[in-house]
């Protein structure tokens, strides 16, 4: 009698290797047969398992806004130095005196604040908050009148806290992924919720073989038993070609690390913007 041999241990797949499994198994049982053959609650636990892993396996896909921040970055990056050129230009270049002592004033103030495009995120953020503060007091606010840069502080402060915003809010995913969710407590839940299926499946074709014993069933659900071995079966290959000797790629079995968010662009601990 045709049954799901469900009946093995996935731990030593990589994570690659597993989630390759889940998402061939689910599909390889459609949602119609499920609901038409009473099936379908378990379908539907394991379907949210699955997600569950494919999320945090490929976690830019989930939560990474990674794009979204640099060109955040760079948006403040590009305005900070627009406003220290032009300040910079009227200090060196000014023939008006008066125009020329308030470029000079001003451009104390940004050369106090550093080389902020090559700061880390959040040191950058900081920095910025500090100058837009500075230049909202005396006499930078008259300097600023003088050359007719007196938006400047609104400016730089709406594009520091655009920044931030989206900062914030991937910190916080992040940190939400990182309290629930890891490869090693997601998989044996996507296992559980396989195996259940598996056994809801070969139970309804058992009761169909010796009691029921109804063509149209037999068919659907001996072809989601067969094409589901097939998927069993390369998986048990897989998992015996990389247990056999090191992998050719270097990666251990069963016990890959957490996916991790690509680094985060310029500064010396990973974080920063991108030179422009």
């Amino acid at each position: 009698m045709k049954e799901i041999i469900y009946d093995f241990s996935r731990s030593k797949a990589r994570n690659p290797q597993h989630a390759q499994f889940a998402t061939d198994a689910l599909a390889a049982i459609p949602q119609d047969v499920a609901e038409a053959r009473g099936f379908a609650a378990q379908r539907t636990a394991f379907a949210a398992a699955v997600a569950n892993e494919l999320e945090c396996f490929q976690p830019d896909k989930g939560y990474l806004e990674t794009s979204e921040i640099v060109a955040a970055d760079q948006a403040r990056d590009k305005l900070f130095l627009f406003y220290k050129q032009i300040i910079q230009a009227y200090a060196d270049y000014q023939p008006d005196a008066d125009k020329q002592k308030a470029g000079s004033t001003l451009a104390f103030a940004f050369r106090e604040a550093g080389d902020v495009p090559r700061l880390d995120y959040a040191s950058e953020t900081s920095t910025l908050t500090d100058l837009v503060e500075k230049l909202r007091q005396e006499p930078y606010v008259a300097a600023l009148a003088a050359i007719g840069l007196a938006d400047a502080p609104d400016e730089l402060e709406a594009a520091n806290t655009a920044f931030n915003t989206i900062y914030l809010k991937r910190s916080a995913a992040e940190r939400d992924r990182a309290q629930s969710w890891s490869m090693k407590t997601l998989r044996p839940v996507t296992d559980d919720a396989f195996n259940a299926l598996a056994k809801a499946i070969n139970a309804l074709y058992a009761v169909n073989e010796m009691v029921t014993d109804d063509a149209d069933v037999r068919t659907a659900l001996g072809k989601v038993i067969d094409d589901v071995n097939a998927i069993l079966i390369r998986l048990k290959k897989t998992i015996g070609q990389s247990t056999s000797g090191t992998p050719s790629d270097g990666s251990s079995t069963g016990t890959d690390p957490e996916p991790t968010p690509e680094p985060e662009p310029g500064g010396d601990e990973g974080e920063g913007g991108s030179p422009l």
